[in-house]
């Protein structure tokens, strides 16, 4: 349990004491298992629907130990890959009811942030989406003309040097601008959503692993080494962990994401990328990068290979020197002028996938009384709120227009069973990385359609 301060950069940026084990049974109306952002805002979204809900959030480790604690801290609107993936999967009405609902989603974490007074370093500098190479200047077209077509002024074309007047990097072709997106420091998020939830009397318990759920009667019964809870539903929000549930495998592959952070830099390295607005980047690659100053003066630079691991999340896949040193490489060639800049530390985290890379939430099984929430792809910050709203609705039961949103509403998407599962992926990632490298052929070239 010790080591989880150095799992992330935000994870060791400030004094924080984890909340004591459960030690003993207890009695509830909805038990939470996983102390991230999905089972925290659920935690809250239910206090706040209904104060008299007794509500216990059970988290294995500590909040935040997961994905909501090792991330870039990029709250977008993102579902789905893009705008456009989005329109195509969902269809226009969903994409816009989709997108609206990400907007007020991104406001209401800034005015939920501010009025709990959580240090969080959230800023709304904005989100630049760039293009390095022919593919991704037309993954910028077909957002912007998605735009255009769903009535919304929420995307902004960049030329090449209105891109480069924000950031200074000759390897930027074009881009869009997106106003909304927030950035923060997300393990900070994480621990002032357990504390707002605490204040709405949630009991929240760590270092308390949750070893199985029954479903005796007419209610649930999760498991743990210091007592069994019973409730009358569950949230399972354990996003990548829920590896370990067979019924949500089947759905949900496990990737492990990498992010490598610079030293700070001094005032006269930050002139030579002229990054005065602070505004998130992420570039339009298949498996983008993504870059952000962070609060702390560094540069984050994160993304591009995602290894794909069949058993599930494993703390040995926290460190990937290789995976770091292709960061470090990317890093170079975008920012040449900072070659005096050392790479300080990395660091990997698992991160839940589905096939149409959107989350999910619904009920598992035959009964009403299990709930899961999970599957955001990497873009999680901003989405896991409204999903959570979703698993809300849910567990209380009550019809919500949030429930046609293609997160509830359209059907996860199966994976081959076992082998086959695991060569599929992997087929698909080299392939994918080798499209994003530049390197040509049949296949590459067929992927390139199937994803434009």
């Amino acid at each position: 349990m010790a080591d989880w301060r150095t799992r992330s950069l935000w994870l060791s940026r400030r004094p924080y004491e984890p909340a004591p084990p459960l030690d003993g049974g207890l009695d509830v109306d909805v038990v939470i298992v996983g102390g991230g952002f999905t089972g925290l805002w659920t935690a809250i979204h239910l206090k706040d629907a209904d104060p008299s809900v007794d509500v216990a959030v059970l988290e294995q480790r500590v909040a935040g130990y997961g994905a909501s604690g090792r991330n870039g801290g990029f709250a977008m609107t993102m579902i789905g890959r893009n705008l456009h993936d989005l329109v195509r999967k969902a269809g226009p009405a969903r994409a816009r009811a989709t997108r609206l609902a990400m907007r007020s989603t991104l406001r209401d974490i800034a005015a939920f942030v501010r009025d709990e007074g959580i240090d969080a370093d959230l800023t709304r500098p904005g989100l630049l989406t760039v293009s390095n190479g022919p593919e991704q200047d037309e993954r910028i077209r077909q957002d912007l003309e998605a735009s255009q077509r769903l009535g919304l002024d929420d995307l902004r074309y960049l030329s090449g040097p209105e891109c480069r007047s924000l950031v200074a990097t000759d390897r930027i072709r074009c881009g869009h601008f997106e106003e909304d997106a927030l950035l923060v420091d997300p393990a900070a998020l994480t621990r002032g959503l357990r504390d707002a939830a605490v204040r709405r009397g949630v009991r929240v318990f760590e270092s308390t692993p949750v070893r199985g759920l029954a479903l005796p009667g007419t209610h649930v019964v999760a498991r743990t080494p210091g007592g069994d809870v019973r409730a009358d539903r569950a949230l399972l929000a354990t996003n990548a962990y829920a590896h370990a549930v067979p019924a949500l495998r089947r759905w949900l592959f496990t990737i492990v994401a990498s992010i490598v952070v610079t030293e700070p830099l001094t005032g006269e390295q930050w002139k030579r990328v002229g990054w005065d607005g602070g505004a998130g980047v992420e570039d339009k690659r298949i498996m983008p990068h993504f870059h952000r100053p962070t609060p702390d003066g560094r540069i984050l630079w994160g993304g591009r290979d995602a290894p794909f691991a069949p058993a599930g999340p494993d703390p040995r896949q926290d460190r990937s020197p290789r995976v770091f040193r292709r960061l470090e490489e990317t890093f170079r060639w975008t920012f040449p002028q900072l070659d005096d800049v050392r790479i300080d530390r990395g660091w990997c985290g698992p991160v839940a996938g589905t096939v149409n890379c959107f989350a999910h939430a619904g009920r598992l099984g035959r009964g009403r009384r299990v709930v899961y929430a999970l599957g955001y792809a990497g873009h999680g910050v901003g989405p896991s709120h409204l999903t959570a709203k979703i698993a809300r609705d849910l567990l209380l039961d009550r019809g919500s227009e949030l429930l046609d949103l293609p997160m509830a509403a359209k059907r996860p998407v199966p994976l081959p069973p076992g082998p086959l599962r695991g060569l599929v992926l992997n087929g698909s990632q080299r392939v994918l990385q080798r499209a994003d490298d530049g390197d040509g052929g049949p296949l590459t070239g067929l992927a390139l359609r199937f994803l434009q």
